[in-house]
């Protein structure tokens, strides 16, 4: 009995299925890639709200960068930025402790690793792994996630207790610089950068634990249809052969 059109679409539906789950480490380690670089690059890390005044006031911070919000408000108009603006940019002789130089780096290292192990899971998913090769991969990805994670120290370091740009106010304008908190907190980047790490170690258990990509090579099968001739000796003679490529001969 031929197959009903339930039945039919059930199936192709299993191959779609079938055919993205190589690709799924991959997917989920872009994703990661891209939420952990950003979170680490844009200024929006952590923040800073004044404890006194104009509540609306808010200096957000990231690793070599920052910005305030409403810039018109801040007294300190060469301070003021609404958009990102480098540390350097303020003119200033600021200090950073080891754990800030410490972010720094593996801000750079935890992408790099990254990149090359999606290029690899992805060149992986397309010509397929060895069960060996591919569970490698996935302790890898994982272990990408405590090189991203080690930027969360930036809670912990100089940039969130002792900022640059705040070093700048105490020095330059101590007033403003009294009404800022004397610690940081979360910002849009540095959840982003939770949901990174989370994104990571998922990628990682999922090459540990689906089956490897296997790409299955099948040549196409030919049907060939020659002719012979007897000739009156006893002798048989090949007259006409006729190759028809295509459809593999079921």
């Amino acid at each position: 009995m031929p197959p009903t059109v339930q039945e039919i679409n059930a199936t192709g539906g299993q191959s779609r299925i079938t055919l993205l789950v190589p690709f799924l480490s991959s997917l989920l380690a872009t994703c990661a890639l891209i939420l952990g670089t950003g979170s680490n690059l844009y200024c929006e890390s952590i923040q800073f709200t004044q404890i006194e005044g104009n509540n609306n006031l808010v200096l957000y911070a990231g690793q070599s960068n920052y910005r305030t919000k409403d810039s018109y408000k801040w007294n300190d108009q060469a301070f003021a930025s609404q958009s990102c603006r480098s540390y350097d940019s303020l003119g200033f002789d600021y200090i950073v402790d080891a754990k800030t130089k410490t972010v720094w780096s593996f801000a750079i290292i935890a992408p790099i690793f990254g990149v090359l192990l999606l290029f690899g899971s992805c060149f992986g998913a397309f010509v397929g792994s060895r069960a060996s090769r591919w569970k490698c991969m996935g302790m890898l990805l994982i272990f990408v996630s405590f090189l991203q994670g080690l930027t969360l120290l930036i809670e912990s370091s100089s940039i969130c207790y002792d900022n640059p740009a705040i070093q700048y106010l105490e020095a330059n304008n101590p007033d403003l610089a009294n009404t800022m908190p004397a610690k940081c907190e979360w910002a849009v980047g540095f959840k982003a950068n939770i949901v990174a790490i989370v994104l990571w170690i998922v990628a990682g258990t999922c090459a540990l634990v689906l089956p490897p990509p296997v790409v299955v090579r099948e040549r196409t099968q030919q049907e060939q249809t020659v002719t012979y001739t007897q000739n009156a000796d006893g002798t048989v003679q090949e007259n006409h052969v006729t190759i028809v490529k295509g459809t593999p001969v079921q």
